[in-house]
């Protein structure tokens, strides 16, 4: 299937999860703007030494090595899919409370991920990640078991829920660790699906340590969290390579400008790009010159193109010396750069700058194939969802954040005789993060010494499922 056709159903698909996992106490309610979470907390000092626990592998245990040929090995090793599965099963069970849960079914259906596991363990302690993807091949390149690799991470967090309920840690968070650590080896990748797919993975395992440390006996992970990385997932890279993989799949465009085309060769190239584009989404796309022959296609752009060409500073002789068609091919190659850049250099930004241009850029896209219709860039149709892309990974780092403030709090209950702070100012001992996706502090309200409110300021971006903590102390 076509790589972009992917992305817009791994965007959808992300933009529909809950941003975690299951709470020990989560409540389900009416208001679907918000994801309400209840939390029983027990106060926790700051672990001696403080960077006792991790959630990512150690440097020191990593050996010479390249993670993707284990996890390729993981994904081979996974149980076939079957009616009735391991995996439906498994899906199942992740919404059930661990206390209701068939143990010897579960853990028999666990088992026959165990050679899975040791792969995924293994390449946690790889030195290096390189999925030697074949670039070169453009629109066409196969990507890894993606599917696959989310499914194995979904029977791994069944294994750490138990691990969780059965009060060992150890195991718990040694597992979050080589799943963490695979959530950002799958995003190492060079496209932008892989690093979605790294959120998902991820956010799951996040879910996980909302999980633990909700234990009444479990150690405070504020440094463990405020050591990942920030952002968690890096999408620069990638979004390198989406803006480069025009050139990739039709090179003959990168140099375009500096050379005249015969009329054959402009006419060749013009009718191999209706070809590709054509097919791009399988048939589903709402492609501008479907059913126009690449004459009609050049013809219908050649008055537009010469005026653009103009306005660029092209003398009217160098115009009329070039192909009709190699003349629109510049004309929309260098047009779709532009809105691609307009989008693109908003990432340099954190998320709560870059959001109102990246919304502003998105609304500008669709108006302009809107009004433009046929006429539209044809290669507009190549351009992601970068605005929700980066909201996904905004909203990864705010899920982290919130739960760096939550072990901050226990922080401080445990140095004040079991009460929570009246606010967060009152909170000195560490620093607490402000929400990535808003740039803002996160909303916290006491409602007495034991009882208080934990909350996202409210974004644009997000219409549902705001995350909100309701905290209890427990006595």
């Amino acid at each position: 299937m076509y790589k972009k056709l992917i992305l817009w159903y791994v965007i959808a698909g992300l933009g529909s999860l809950p941003p975690s996992g299951i709470s020990l106490g989560a409540e389900k309610k009416t208001d679907q703007s918000i994801e309400l979470k209840q939390f029983s907390l027990t106060p926790a000092s700051e672990p001696v030494p403080a960077m006792a626990y991790r959630l990512l592998p150690r440097q020191l245990d990593k050996k010479t090595g390249n993670a993707a040929l284990l996890y390729n090995t993981a994904a081979a090793m996974c149980p076939n899919g079957e009616p009735e599965s391991v995996h439906e099963k498994i899906d199942e069970w992740r919404e059930m409370p661990v206390e209701e849960l068939p143990r010897k079914e579960v853990q028999n259906a666990l088992s026959s991920f165990s050679s899975s596991f040791r792969q995924i363990e293994l390449a946690a302690q790889r030195a290096d990640c390189d999925w030697e993807m074949p670039i070169e091949e453009g629109f066409s390149m196969l990507l890894p078991n993606l599917s696959t690799y989310r499914r194995i991470i979904k029977a791994m967090k069944l294994q750490i829920r138990l691990h969780i309920a059965d009060g060992q840690t150890d195991q718990a968070m040694e597992k979050m660790q080589h799943s963490i650590e695979m959530g950002r080896n799958v995003a190492e990748g060079p496209t932008l699906i892989q690093d979605l797919v790294g959120v998902a993975i991820t956010a799951m395992m996040m879910g996980e340590v909302e999980e633990l440390i909700q234990r009444p006996d479990s150690p405070n992970l504020y440094w463990a969290l405020t050591a990942l990385p920030d952002p968690m997932i890096d999408m620069y890279s990638s979004l390198e390579y989406e803006r480069e993989c025009l050139f990739i799949e039709f090179p003959q465009l990168r140099d375009l400008e500096d050379k005249v085309l015969t009329p054959a060769e402009a006419s060749q190239t013009v009718s191999n790009l209706v070809e590709i584009v054509s097919g791009l989404s399988g048939g589903g796309a709402d492609v501008p010159f479907r059913g126009l022959l690449p004459l009609g296609w050049v013809m219908m752009h050649y008055s537009d193109a010469k005026i653009f060409l103009a306005d660029k500073g092209y003398s009217q002789q160098r115009i009329e010396a070039m192909p009709a068609a190699q003349a629109v091919l510049i004309y929309q190659k260098q047009e779709y750069l532009e809105m691609l850049d307009n989008m693109f250099k908003w990432f340099a930004l954190p998320y709560h700058q870059s959001r109102p241009h990246l919304e502003k850029g998105g609304e500008l896209i669709n108006i302009h194939q809107r009004d433009r219709g046929i006429k539209a860039n044809v290669f507009a149709v190549l351009l992601p969802a970068l605005n929700r892309v980066a909201f996904l990974q905004a909203r990864l780092d705010r899920h982290i954040a919130m739960l760096r403030t939550i072990e901050a709090i226990r922080m401080f209950a445990a140095d004040h005789s079991g009460q929570l702070p009246g606010s967060l100012a009152d909170m000195t001992i560490v620093p607490i993060p402000f929400d990535p996706v808003t740039g803002k502090d996160f909303i916290y309200n006491r409602t007495d010494a034991r009882h208080a409110r934990l909350e996202a300021p409210i974004s644009p971006a997000e219409s549902r499922r705001r995350p909100v903590y309701e905290l209890t102390l427990r006595k």
